[in-house]
């Protein structure tokens, strides 16, 4: 799927295609996965887990480059998606992804404590993240990932 998704819009994605790419049979493609949906659903989850993977960054803006420079990588994919409207379910990949680290740093002494309601406060910063992100991605990626990082970084540390 992600082979294909960095060629094709996922629209264009057929069952037959994902087979021929992966070489495997239409049985056994669905022996695994109900439609291109679900397999989709599998695929988003995978690329959260590679695009949140713990960093060696030693503080959140290192983390927050390692993330962005891995978007930028994957941008082709992302856009397709973008493309085939599979926005939601993007933003929702991307926000979760951003509460989960922003929960694992906060009070780090290199990360600031996120006002209360943490809760509150923590999707508004990952919502904020993600959408900026899309929005960086649909448009062709015309900041840098440092600038994106620098960008980001004082949004959320006011520095």
């Amino acid at each position: 799927m992600l082979s294909l998704l960095d060629r094709v819009p996922f629209t264009k994605i057929t069952v037959n295609d994902l087979c021929a790419e992966a070489l495997v049979s239409r049985s056994a493609f669905y022996a695994h996965y109900q439609d291109k949906y679900s397999l989709l659903m599998c695929t988003l989850n995978r690329l959260s887990e590679d695009l949140f993977a713990q960093t060696a960054a030693a503080d959140f803006k290192g983390e927050l480059a390692v993330i962005l420079q891995k978007v930028q990588q994957e941008s082709k994919t992302f856009k397709n998606l973008l493309i085939a409207e599979y926005d939601g379910e993007l933003m929702t990949l991307l926000r979760t992804g951003f509460i989960a680290q922003l929960h694992r740093r906060e009070g780090l002494q290199f990360m600031p404590s996120l006002p209360e309601p943490r809760e509150v406060s923590s999707v508004f910063f990952a919502a904020g993240f993600a959408g900026i992100i899309m929005q960086w991605v649909a448009g062709d990626l015309a900041y840098t990932p440092e600038e994106m990082t620098s960008c980001l970084h004082a949004l959320l540390t006011g520095e």
